[in-house]
C-alpha cells in the first residue's frame, strides 16, 4: 500500500520549507490553527506540513512509499502516536476508531494519486506535486 513518508528531498525550494521529522517517518495530519488561515507560507506553518508519526514534528516535504503493511497497522501506528501526543485522553473510543479509520483511508487516498517516488507538498486543503520520480521523467 501507497503511505506517505517525511523526507528533506526539495528541502528548500520554498523560503517557508522546515523539517524537523525522521527521513522517512510515516506522516499524517497535524492540528491546525487560525493564525495562518489566510497565508500558508505564514510564520505558524501548520496549514503547509503534516505530523511524524513518530518524532511528533512537522515537516513540508513528504515522499510517496509502497510498504508491506496492512491498512490495519497504519491505524495503528496512529492511534499509538494520537495517544503519546495527548490527543486520545478525553475522547469516546468509538470516536476515536472512526477518527482513526478516516484519517487511513484520507492518507491512503491522498497517496494513491502520487506515483511512487513523488516529492508532494501540502498547501492548505491541497497536496500537490514537487518532483516526479526518476523513472518517470
Amino acid at each position: 500500500m501507497k503511505i506517505l513518508v517525511a523526507t528533506t528531498e526539495t528541502q528548500g525550494e520554498r523560503k517557508s520549507d522546515f523539517f524537523w521529522c525522521e527521513e522517512g517517518e510515516p506522516v499524517h495530519f497535524s492540528f491546525e490553527c487560525d493564525s495562518d488561515k489566510n497565508n500558508i507560507d505564514g510564520r505558524c506553518g501548520c496549514r503547509r506540513s503534516m505530523g511524524g508519526i513518530r518524532s511528533h514534528k512537522a515537516t513540508t516535504t513528504m515522499k510517496v512509499v509502497n510498504v508491506d503493511i496492512p491498512k490495519a497497522e497504519l491505524e495503528k501506528l496512529l492511534r499509538d502516536s494520537l495517544f503519546e501526543s495527548g490527543w486520545l485522553e478525553n475522547e469516546n473510543p468509538t470516536q476515536t476508531e472512526k477518527r482513526i479509520r478516516s484519517e487511513a483511508d484520507e492518507l491512503i487516498r491522498i497517496a494513491e494519486k502520487f506515483p511512487i517516488g513523488a516529492v508532494i507538498e501540502k498547501r492548505g486543503d491541497r497536496f500537490q506535486l514537487r518532483r516526479v520520480p526518476w523513472n518517470m521523467q
